[in-house]
């Protein structure tokens, strides 16, 4: 959830398991009056590191929720 008006990119968040992520909500959808900013339906995970993690696009002023595609 991004509470400010900015927009952050590259945002990086560790995740559980590697993969394709779906984006199953994002409050900032034209189909909620808002402006399209995301991550295009979802994002796979980087091949950096260890641990898993996924760079988001977070829109300002709304939620992105992803699930893991197994």
């Amino acid at each position: 959830m991004n509470f400010t008006p900015e927009v952050y990119r590259d945002y990086r968040i560790r995740v559980p398991f590697a993969g394709f992520w779906r984006e199953v909500l994002n409050t900032d959808a034209d189909i909620y009056g808002g402006t399209n900013l995301g991550n295009g339906g979802g994002v796979n995970t980087l091949q950096e590191g260890t641990v898993p993690e996924v760079s988001l696009v977070v829109p300002p002023l709304a939620a992105v929720f992803l699930v893991p595609e197994r």
